[in-house]
């Protein structure tokens, strides 16, 4: 199973939809694909069909390896969304997991142990999607996977902060995940703009090794709407 996490310290910049229609993508092409929303926002459950219940989520599991408690039930964990794809949900609580892991040993790797525990081997990819934070859910979500695929925003600041985004991928590959890789930038929200465009070229020659997709994710094209339309039909 390839794990990627789709990560970018700055909000707004397309994380979840791209988790979405990259695992629709996959699905399309006969993989099997398990989603983990790691946002407290709860965004990519909702996305995929996900309504309040009382089951189980990913913060129980954290907030029990973190207290040194037992594992809860991995039943009815995974749900079943739209488009065929799996996913975990998490839930507002996971938003203390500063609090949480603060005496957790090795806080960096819970996820990654929770994830073997509980994720069945019959998935072909799992994607991660984080919150925008540089806290330590997101280094969680980085030491337990495999790639890293940054949505960065075309407009001048979201360019932010992204240099401390590629920093901190590498300490982590350095120092607990040396098989962590950049899977690419991906620009998305891009506009006809002049301004837009130089964001653009900016990301190709700052980044030159990193820009690796042939195509940027125009505004005007609310994916995400439009994979809900089609499941519908």
């Amino acid at each position: 199973m390839t794990t990627i996490a789709i990560a970018n310290q700055k909000g707004g910049v397309g994380k979840t939809t791209t988790t979405v229609n990259l695992a629709a993508g996959l699905v399309s092409l006969g993989k099997r694909v398990l989603c983990l929303d790691f946002d407290p926002q709860c965004h990519l459950a909702k996305y995929l069909g996900h309504t309040h219940d009382n089951g189980v989520t990913i913060t129980d599991f954290i907030a029990a390896k973190a207290s040194y408690m037992d594992m809860p039930s991995t039943e009815g964990l995974i749900r079943h969304g739209v488009a065929g794809i799996d996913f975990i949900p998490a839930s507002l609580r996971l938003s203390r997991a500063e609090t949480m892991l603060a005496q957790a040993m090795l806080r960096e790797r819970v996820l990654r142990d929770i994830l073997e525990e509980i994720v069945p081997e019959k998935y072909d990819y799992l994607l991660i999607d984080c919150n925008p934070s540089m806290g330590v859910l997101l280094t969680n979500a980085l030491v337990a996977a495999d790639r890293v695929l940054i949505p960065v925003q075309t407009e001048e600041f979201s360019l932010d902060g992204l240099e401390d985004m590629v920093d901190l991928i590498q300490m982590v590959k350095k120092n607990i995940n040396p098989k962590l890789e950049i899977a690419g930038l991906l620009p998305t929200l891009t506009t006809r703009t002049k301004g837009s465009a130089d964001v653009i070229h900016w990301l190709q020659d700052g980044y030159e090794n990193l820009f690796a997709f042939a195509m940027v994710i125009i505004e005007a094209i609310t994916l995400a709407v439009l994979l809900l339309k089609n499941h519908d039909k």
